[in-house]
């Protein structure tokens, strides 16, 4: 118990680190991560093994799960790994024993196209866990191996690399003030991943979405409608990390839960027709509705792309968040139908 707790505070220390640090304290960070995760390993029984190098490679290392053994990399930089870097970690993955999975850890998370590349190729042997994943298992203490035996379920499942264990919860009710709360889920049990598990509340409505920022920009819109309707509900949004992964996870969570509404929301990335089939190719229950926006979510914002391009992540959230607070909800209700379209449902669900 006090390795935990030690691993823990090591972990929450780590995270604190200045965006600004110099150059030395990072690579600090990135070798103390190394052994904070060798250790969350260790405390697990996963065997895991060090940094090693075979002929003409650095592995980072590996573990041991039910008989079998995952290569691990982990990665700790200031922007996100591009789809490039997973390739390669790919590339040493398919050299090894046939059947070998990799597990790669971004905690700077995934370009934008990173985790689509990835499950768009003919094989997928890679699970990827993000930052919040890791503080799920952490600080959560939720555990590492019981979130890598979800993600490795629902890669078998529905050819994912990547499944969210991480929520936002928007919350309305008569006796507090509509909230945004971050929850845990075991999407096939329906429980909240915490060691004193207890079932988690029916949820009215569920949008699924590409991205962290679009998740943080669609949780503060959804809490400014609920803010001003006086109703009682709980509606969650998650991010897929990519278009081609929204379907199918919205397809999981549909046959998990067929009595809950999905909702997805995607850019159009100027082909409206084509994002439609896309998910309507993909996703097998009608308890769903699509909402596409043309061309994509800055749209709403009124944000052009060339300004948020020039911004880096971080700057990105924060901007976006800006124009959450500024928007003229119900003029752009009457201007843009997408958008009018994704309010009835959030306030009919």
């Amino acid at each position: 118990m006090e390795q935990e707790r030690s691993l823990r505070q090591w972990y929450t220390e780590l995270s604190e680190l200045a965006p600004d640090a110099d150059a030395v304290a990072k690579r600090r960070r990135g070798y103390d991560f190394e052994k904070v995760l060798k250790g969350l390993l260790e405390s697990e029984g996963l065997e895991p093994r060090s940094s090693y190098k075979s002929p003409g490679e650095q592995i980072d290392g590996s573990l041991y799960l039910d008989g079998g053994f995952l290569l691990l990399e982990a990665k700790w930089h200031a922007d996100p790994i591009p789809a490039s870097t997973l390739y390669q970690f790919k590339g040493k993955v398919d050299g090894k024993l046939v059947g070998t999975l990799g597990v790669f850890i971004s905690m700077s998370g995934y370009s934008a196209d990173a985790v689509d590349a990835l499950i768009a190729g003919k094989s997928l042997n890679l699970i990827l866990f993000t930052k919040e994943d890791m503080d799920a298992a952490i600080i959560q203490e939720i555990g590492f191996k019981q979130i890598l035996k979800e993600k490795l379920r629902k890669a078998a499942e529905e050819g994912l690399a990547f499944y969210p264990i991480v929520t936002e919860l928007v919350k309305a009710s008569a006796s507090e003030p509509v909230h945004i709360e971050r929850a845990h889920y075991d999407r096939v049990t329906g429980k909240v991943l915490r060691n004193d598990t207890q079932p988690a509340t029916p949820t009215d409505l569920i949008i699924v979405c590409e991205s962290d920022t679009d998740r943080e920009v669609l949780a503060n819109i959804v809490q400014r409608l609920l803010s001003g309707s006086k109703s009682t509900k709980k509606i969650e949004i998650i991010s897929a990390l990519g278009k081609i992964s929204v379907p199918r996870i919205a397809n999981s969570l549909l046959m998990a839960n067929p009595e809950v509404r999905v909702l997805t929301v995607v850019d159009s990335d100027n082909d409206v027709a084509g994002s439609q089939l896309l998910l309507s190719n993909n996703i097998e229950p009608t308890n769903w509705a699509p909402i596409i926006i043309d061309p994509q979510i800055e749209e709403w914002l009124g944000l052009s792309e060339e300004e948020m391009r020039r911004l880096r992540r971080a700057s990105r959230l924060n901007r976006s968040l800006q124009a959450v607070e500024q928007l003229d909800l119900d003029q752009l209700r009457k201007t843009d139908p997408v958008f009018d379209a994704f309010c009835r449902e959030v306030l009919s669900a």
